[in-house]
């Protein structure tokens, strides 16, 4: 199931990605090869008016074969027209060709973020949902469904009432106090003597319950602005990463796709919407990595278009292609190194 959900994953990042090359370059008259999701042998092909639509084996990442990028020893090549080449193309429009694949992740990542507040962002309430066995509230009598009204005599407004009260009934380990906890079972009104005991992580006293949680729905309006909003805090937290890396913060680690497969069946059992907030916080990485300035990623294009600028005329072709590849033979030496660690963490 783990493996379904992560190629389900990898597709939905990478479709709207090569989409976003794909319609920049019809836009302005760069012939497509072919429009591919995955890598490695061809699955299925349907054949358009001058581009293939390949579904190949390896569903990890895809791509869109442009005519002027590399594709010098294809037959095609000499039938292709000078001005439908890629390179051949006013700066600015190679510009937008390389950077639409990242400005479609994060357009397809805000689109999730609106969707997951018209769903419904779980809200926790405070009616028990579960009672974990031997400690307090089980020992006391509480029940799943018991709905809280008072603890102490402090009315129960909304989760965070219930949690503060609770958490802060003793200060430090070993102290021992009780607290008045009143519920409503079947209609009726119950009151139960309960003693906390103490959580060195939440720094205070729990009982042992879990909250019940209901989805809360937004307005499309609330939706629109709160998913910008996440899209926003999403790029914050990237950008934060990254320097926590070069700054080498501990904490902070890179996975690969082995890890990623295994945090994908994790975050998909807690249930949809978190699989949706996944997929977009991946689609708003996968944006900003592409656009880094390193070979081979869209970036690395766009600094050569800089470079251009630049110097006032272009880098010859075939010299960037061969750092292009350079690059990629690099990118791939890291992708299997972090999968190498990702086994090795598997396996403790």
């Amino acid at each position: 199931m783990e493996l379904i959900l992560f190629l389900i994953l990898f597709g939905l990042l990478t479709i709207p990605h090569e989409f976003g090359h794909f319609i920049f370059a019809k836009i302005f008259g760069v012939k497509v090869y072919e429009y591919a999701i995955g890598f490695g042998p061809k699955i299925l092909e349907i054949k358009g008016k001058e581009t293939r639509f390949v579904l190949r084996l390896i569903p990890i990442g895809g791509f869109v074969k442009m005519a002027g990028v590399d594709d010098i020893n294809l037959p095609e090549f000499e039938e292709v027209p000078e001005n439908r080449r890629f390179y051949r193309k006013a700066p600015w429009q190679r510009f937008l060709i390389l950077f639409a694949g990242s400005f479609m992740n994060f357009v397809f990542a805000i689109i999730l973020f609106i969707s997951i507040f018209l769903i419904g962002i779980p809200q926790p309430i405070p009616v028990v949902d579960k009672v974990l066995e031997n400690k307090p509230a089980s020992m006391a009598g509480i029940m799943p469904g018991d709905r809280l009204l008072y603890i102490n005599g402090q009315k129960i407004e909304d989760i965070s009432d219930a949690v503060r009260l609770i958490t802060g009934s003793i200060k430090a380990p070993g102290e021992e106090k009780f607290i008045e906890v009143t519920l409503e079972r079947d209609g009726n009104i119950l009151t139960f003597r309960v003693k906390p005991e103490w959580s060195e992580e939440r720094k205070g006293g729990v009982i042992g319950i879990v909250f019940k949680t209901v989805p809360k729905k937004y307005s499309l309006p609330a939706s629109v602005k709160n998913g910008i909003l996440m899209f926003v805090n999403a790029l914050l937290l990237i950008f934060y990463v990254f320097k926590a890396l070069f700054s080498g913060a501990q904490g902070v680690s890179i996975t690969g796709p082995i890890g990623i497969a295994k945090m994908t069946g994790e975050v998909a059992s807690m249930g949809l919407i978190y699989y949706l907030n996944f997929i977009a916080l991946l689609s708003v990485q996968i944006g900003i990595f592409n656009l880094l300035p390193i070979p081979a990623l869209d970036g690395g294009r766009i600094l050569f278009i800089i470079i251009e600028k630049v110097r006032g005329k272009p880098i010859e072709t075939s010299k960037e292609e061969i750092i292009h590849w350079v690059g990629f033979l690099i990118l791939l030496f890291l992708m299997l190194l972090v999968t190498f660690f990702d086994i090795l963490n598997l396996r403790k």
